[in-house]
């Protein structure tokens, strides 16, 4: 039984990625065409999904374009190289993590800031002064 293949504008349906971005991707190597149509469509067999998750999580860590279609390549051939990436992803969690420490360290000073805040004496915002 032959493979189901989906065009272009089906997995940008399903996956929630532009055909745009996917054609973007194919451009870059990272995304591979199973086929053509005969209308000359890009084709994907049902792989494109999870590699477009992938491509997804790497892209919102920061991760550079040449080190996902290096991942992408190990991936499908089955060969791990995955030491350089797992090291880039700790990086990044540790990065978020400060990110983390410093907005909440922000938080409680703002906070600190309206509690300890005084009534200037002034005018409510939005209220006219002297008569109509």
């Amino acid at each position: 039984m032959a493979q189901e293949l989906d065009k272009i504008g089906a997995v940008a349906t399903r996956s929630g990625v532009s055909v745009k971005t996917i054609r973007f991707y194919c451009d870059q190597g990272l995304l591979r065409p199973s086929g053509r149509s005969e209308g000359r469509y890009r084709l994907f067999d049902a792989s494109v999904y999870g590699e477009l998750a992938l491509i997804r999580t790497l892209r919102a860590l920061d991760i550079p374009l040449p080190t996902i279609a290096a991942v992408l390549e190990a991936r499908r051939s089955g060969v791990c190289t995955c030491d350089d990436l797992q090291a880039t992803i700790r990086s990044k969690a540790g990065e978020i993590e400060q990110r983390i420490a410093d907005l909440q360290a922000l938080h409680h000073e703002l906070n600190g800031l309206l509690s300890t805040w005084q009534h200037c004496g002034g005018r409510p915002a939005g209220a006219r002064g002297g008569s109509p």
